[in-house]
């Protein structure tokens, strides 16, 4: 019943957005169609004026007829009338698949345990009794198996617990081509509601113990009461990866044992294997490792996390960060201490996280104002040539600032520091910013002119709008959508980039262009030679949108006469380029839309003094 409400509302969701009225496309065709043209990347809030995105875009046309709506009909889901059944899937035979598993290679091991894994048949009887089997390839397919069986393997848990004794391994062949079977974890449908844990932690060793404990942690809370005790055992182990699952395990059976050192001393390892993948299980969304974080934190947590900053596996650096977020104030003395800190990269970092907390971290400012000056660096001592690609990804847009925030693919400690300063929003950083602009790196001005605008300052206009003709397209990107919060005042800098794009042989960037330049108004002026260019051409879809667009820069400054913001140089122009542009609209084999068509003649009524 839900599955089929969720297909419900999406339906009503779609019709409804068909319904509404937009002039997108202005030119008729043959076909009932509209072309398929992307959707606007940014949202511009209601407060500001509306300014072209970092990229060009173009809404999706709407209907101008509106849609009648029939009445909501809730069809259970089911093959269609006159088709044929569905055939049943062959039934598996659970015992000959369990005594493949003995010679089976990794390649075939993975299909039998997905097989075993994913069946609708009453497997667990078989499979518990298969966990007496002497064979360690057995024995850990099988508990595999039950652990991807979850609360239904509950009958498993004497063989399971039993099994954590089992000091042996198991070694499987590998398959020709191995590496093709490193797949993904498979998709779960939205109807399948059964509980889906998160991933266990590594095996390397493939421990027969390692797969047992792994198989418990996945059947959950229903093992809190067998499993707690010797999983705690389990904590002495002298094998790192059993300590780590064990903990792993404890934590998803909803046991009442101090874990969080535990967690940290794999966090910390010298093994960089055991340290991601200790990264790994905590930021898994499902893992409820984190709550050990929130039980069990005291003086020592944020020291331990700090440390772990230095670590040059972004992955592992990413987990001790989201664990420094989730300390959240707690955690600013330290923070402030680690802006000092000698490592490059635990400054940069520690100035992100300083700038997460927002206002409240207010007592950091003197020592961020002083990283404003900071040459540090992040160079990763990894030696991929791709390393660089892992270190500092894109920050995500963070809807309580806006424009979105800059990048920092320099790994720069002082940009890290700026964008800080701007969350906190304390106005003893825009002198030092406004100095800051001078920086010779175009991402530390972006990041100085963010923190400027997000203070309500607007003096890095001309440093931010010079970057929009930068050769690397990600700081044009940045820039463009960093002048939207300037408003009309960024006109000067936004429009000669789109004037340019109006040539664009690609039609996605030329229609986009077309699209932004309408949405400028009357500022767009001196764009209407080329768009009238355009509307008489034959470019792909470009005639229409340039009509639309022709038709709000008219319907603008028509307006703009009328409240005396226009002066008659101005007046004068327009009267002259949009006679043409209407002249071009009402040609005898014109196909354009009448509101766009309208909207010219209007305005030019009105220029001209005339009533409509």
């Amino acid at each position: 019943m839900k599955a089929q409400l969720c297909v419900a509302v999406g339906l009503l969701t779609s019709l409804v957005f068909f319904a509404d009225e937009s002039p997108a496309v202005a030119q008729k065709g043959t076909s009932n169609t509209p072309p398929t043209l992307p959707r606007p990347l940014l949202s511009i809030p209601p407060s500001l004026p509306s300014i072209p995105p970092s990229l060009p875009s173009i809404p999706p046309p709407r209907l101008k007829t509106p849609v009648v709506i029939p009445p909501l009909r809730i069809v259970p889901f089911g093959p269609p009338t006159g088709a044929r059944p569905r055939v049943p899937a062959k039934p598996i035979v659970v015992s000959e698949l369990i005594e493949r598993l003995r010679t089976a290679d990794s390649g075939d091991r993975a299909d039998i345990i997905r097989q075993l894994g994913d069946t609708k048949q009453a497997v667990v009887p078989a499979l518990v009794k298969a966990l007496d089997d002497p064979d360690p390839l057995v024995k850990s397919g099988v508990a595999e198996v039950l652990g991807n069986r979850m609360d239904e393997a509950v009958p498993a848990l004497p063989g399971l617990i039993a099994m954590m004794t089992d000091r042996r391994r198991a070694i499987v062949p590998a398959a020709p081509f191995s590496y093709l079977y490193a797949l993904p974890q498979p998709l779960r449908l939205p109807y399948d509601e059964r509980r889906y844990p998160p991933i266990a932690p590594k095996n390397p060793e493939n421990l027969l113990r390692v797969t047992a404990i792994a198989a418990i942690g996945k059947i959950g809370l229903p093992a809190r009461t067998a499993a707690t005790d010797p999983l705690t055992q389990a904590l002495q182990d002298p094998n790192p990866w059993v300590r780590l699952n064990a903990t792993w395990a404890l934590t998803e059976i909803g046991a009442q044992v101090p874990l969080l050192n535990q967690w940290l001393d794999a966090l910390q390892s010298p093994d960089p294997n055991l340290r991601q993948s200790a990264a790994d299980v905590f930021q898994d969304s499902r893992s409820l490792l984190p709550k050990a974080l929130g039980a069990e934190a005291n003086d020592s947590t944020a020291p331990r996390l700090l440390t772990t900053l230095r670590d040059d596996d972004p992955t592992v650096r990413s987990a001790a960060k989201r664990a420094l977020k989730l300390l959240g104030v707690g955690a600013l003395p330290k923070l402030i201490q680690a802006l000092q800190a000698p490592e490059p990269i635990v400054r940069l970092e520690s100035a992100s996280l300083v700038g997460s907390l927002g206002a409240v971290a207010e007592p950091a400012v003197p020592a961020l104002l002083t990283l404003l000056n900071d040459s540090g660096q992040y160079v990763s001592q990894s030696a991929s040539p791709y390393s660089r690609l892992l270190v500092l990804p894109a920050e995500a847009a963070d809807f309580d600032y806006y424009p979105r925030v800059p990048d920092n693919p320099d790994a720069l400690v002082r940009v890290n520091a700026a964008i800080a300063l701007g969350k906190l929003g304390d106005r003893r950083a825009i002198s030092p910013l406004t100095a800051a602009l001078k920086d010779k790196n175009p991402w530390m001005q972006l990041a100085s002119g963010w923190a400027l605008l997000v203070l309500k300052q607007d003096n890095a206009l001309p440093v931010v709008g010079r970057l929009v003709q930068h050769p690397d397209t990600s700081i044009q990107s940045t820039a463009l959508s960093q002048l939207e919060g300037y408003g009309a005042q960024a006109a000067p800098y936004i429009l000669p980039y789109y004037k340019t794009l109006l040539e664009a042989k690609d039609d996605y960037r030329r229609n986009g262009a077309i699209i932004e330049a309408g949405r400028f108004g009357t500022a767009a002026l001196e764009l209407v030679p080329k768009l009238r260019v355009l509307l008489a051409g034959n470019q792909r879809n470009s005639p229409g949108y340039a009509a639309t667009a022709l038709g709000q820069i008219a319907q603008s400054t028509s307006a703009a006469w009328s409240n005396g913001n226009l002066s008659s140089q101005q007046r004068t122009q327009a009267i002259a380029e949009f006679s043409k542009v209407l002249a071009i609209m009402n040609a005898p084999n014109a196909r354009f839309n009448r509101q766009p068509t309208d909207r010219v003649r209007n305005a030019l009524n009105t220029l001209k003094g005339r009533l409509p």
